[in-house]
Parts: structure tokens; sequence; C-alpha cells
């Protein structure tokens, strides 16, 4: 074990001492959480949502609450906890040094006060993902690195533990600064943007729109189960602001359109439930789409099987099968590469699907 610390020249590496490993294991082993979080802390997920290439269950995380050191659990439930406070106390202030936004007028204290809880919630979100015992030490770079380098809980054998209130990577006040930078520096102030969250198989939004789209890709990604690492904390900290979206304890998982064995009793049904669904969300699209435009979706693969001499792609397969039975007909497919060189994974093959 070693401490990393600032020197005066860059980095210096100290020998740990049982004082800081008292220190760590002072954390308190059961921090005092609300029962959604105490409930996804003990639920076993982890061991069913080992997908594209997540092998940390083998080797003795088999929960959420394993993901995470007491330490960083104390430190997530005290911050995802404050954020609410935090929203209360600049409401207050913003009432206090002007009386008439409280209700009318320019920009209300309510309004003003979501908007800095919706920002800190974020930076805790951000903070997750570099305080789980899956971060680990980049040694060429001397930072720590993210949990989700991949969409994967993949064990990691280097594990960092970083000070959220040093000037170190991965500290609590440099998440916000990277919101600071994106907001300043990339997004646009100039267009309204507007999201919207509907079921691809029952959606109105699509009519005469001209579609461009990127569906699940069949049991490549486990999308909802890994969003509860985040969800829970998220949560916490919005759920009196946009209560809309954070409904439910964890995130929704039982209608979510990807081929997930464990959730429909094997693969075959897994299969079925993908190619029902997804043929019913495209058939949304081919009823609403604009006819005076193709429809254009991008679909990723890696899976492979071999089958009586030749190599074939189930996701693939039953992906192109669902297209065809709802109606559209396909104008042609050209591969794309779309990911960042510097990602730790790499998606194999990408195609674009134009469809009439």
């Amino acid at each position: 074990m070693a401490i990393v610390a600032e020197g005066d020249r860059g980095r210096v590496y100290l020998p740990g001492t049982s004082i800081d490993e008292d220190v760590a294991r002072s954390a308190a082993a059961n921090p005092v959480v609300d029962e959604a979080r105490l409930s996804f802390l003990s639920n076993s997920t982890p061991t069913r949502a080992m997908i594209t290439g997540g092998v940390c269950s083998a080797y003795g995380l088999k929960t959420h609450g394993d993901l995470f050191t007491s330490r960083q659990i104390v430190a997530l439930t005290t911050l995802s906890d404050l954020v609410e406070l935090a929203r209360e106390r600049v409401m207050k202030d913003a009432i206090s040094s002007n009386p008439s936004a409280g209700d009318s007028g320019g920009i209300k204290s309510s309004t003003y006060a979501d908007s800095i809880a919706v920002y800190l919630a974020l930076g805790v979100s951000r903070q997750t993902n570099r305080s789980a015992t899956l971060n680990f030490w980049d040694s060429k770079g001397e930072n720590v690195q993210q949990v989700f380098g991949r969409q994967a809980f993949a064990m990691t054998w280097d594990f960092v533990e970083t000070n959220l209130f040093s000037k170190s990577t991965g500290n609590f006040t440099g998440q916000f600064q990277y919101l600071c930078r994106v907001l300043t520096s990339t997004i646009p102030a100039r267009p309204m943007g507007v999201v919207q969250q509907m079921d691809a198989q029952n959606q109105r939004m699509s009519a005469d729109k001209v579609i461009s789209t990127d569906p699940p890709y069949f049991d490549n990604i486990n999308y909802a189960d890994l969003s509860d690492f985040f969800y829970v904390w998220l949560r916490q900290s919005l759920k009196s602001q946009v209560s809309d979206l954070f409904a439910t304890v964890v995130a929704p998982k039982a209608e979510e359109l990807v081929a997930i064995a464990y959730r429909h009793g094997g693969r075959a049904q897994a299969e079925a439930f993908f190619l029902e669904g997804m043929t019913r969300a495209m058939r949304q699209l081919a009823d609403q789409a604009h006819p005076a435009f193709p429809v254009a979706i991008y679909y990723a693969f890696k899976q492979a099987e071999t089958k009586g001499g030749g190599t074939a792609s189930t996701g693939w397969e039953t992906f192109l099968d669902a297209v065809i039975q709802s109606g559209f007909g396909i104008s042609g497919t050209w591969p794309v590469r779309t990911e960042y060189t510097g990602n730790l994974t790499r998606i194999i093959h990408e195609e674009v699907v134009v469809l009439n």
C-alpha cells in the first residue's frame, strides 16, 4: 500500500502506516442511509450485470455494496444528502436578497435553487465514478481512472481510493470544474434543448420527423442494471425537484429492450422478448416517419457465433429481422467508425442502416 502525495516537482509515493489504516477503518461500516440506498448496496445485481467483459463477481465483489469502501459510502451518502440542504440554503438566501423573486418576476428563487441543486447533484454523480473499489491508478498519467472506462463492472488489480478534499485527481472540486468547462466552452447557450422520456414501442413524438436513432444492442450492454450505480445517489439529491425521473427506488428494468437472459428465464425467451419489442418499436417509426426522408439507425454488435461452418451475429440477425417485420425496407448498410481511439474498449463493428 502506498500514499500518493503532491511533491515539489510532481507526485511522491509514501508508505502507508498503521495510522492510515486505522483512519480508513474508522469510517462507519453501516452508515445511516435511507432504505433505497441500503437496499441497493445489499443487492446482488453485479453478479448478473457482468456485461462486455465484466468479471469482478468472480473475485468476491458480489453486491453493489462491495463496489464501495465504507469510507466511500459515508462520503457519497453525505454528499448526496447535502444537495437538498444546499438547495434550501440557496433558496433562502435568494429570497432574502430579493423578496419579490419568491413568487413572481424574473427568475423565481425556487427555479434558481433547483438549477444549483442539479449542478451539485451532477458533481456528486461524477464523484461516484471516482469513488469506488473498481477505480485504478494510471501509472503513466499518475491519476485516478474512472470505474466506467467501458459499460461493465470489470475487475481491476491496482485499486486506488482518492481523497475527495485533496487537489489531486478525482477530488470533489475537480468534478465541478469539469462541469464548468463544459458549460462555458462546449455547450451553446442559444438554442433551447428539449428532452422527453417515452417508451419507444408506444411513442408518438416521431410523427413526420426526420429520424436518426441508436437503439439497444441486443444483449451487449445492460444499461438499467449499470444505471443503479449512479441512480440511487442522484435520486436522493434530486427526487424532490424532478420527481417524475426518480419515481422508482432503483432504475426501471422490466421494460428495457435488451435480451438479458436472467430477466426472462433463459436465452431463448430473452431473444423472443427483444424481437417482439424491437419489432413494435420499429413499426412505430415506420408508421410515423416523414415520407420524404429515409430513417437512419446506428447498430453496433460484436458477439458472434459459429453455425454450420459460418460465423453469425445473433444480435445483428435478430435486429434486422425486427426491422423487416416492422414494414421497413433496407436501402443499404455501411460500416462507420464512431469510437474515440483513446477509450479502453472498442466496438468491433457498427453499421448505419438506411431504411425506407
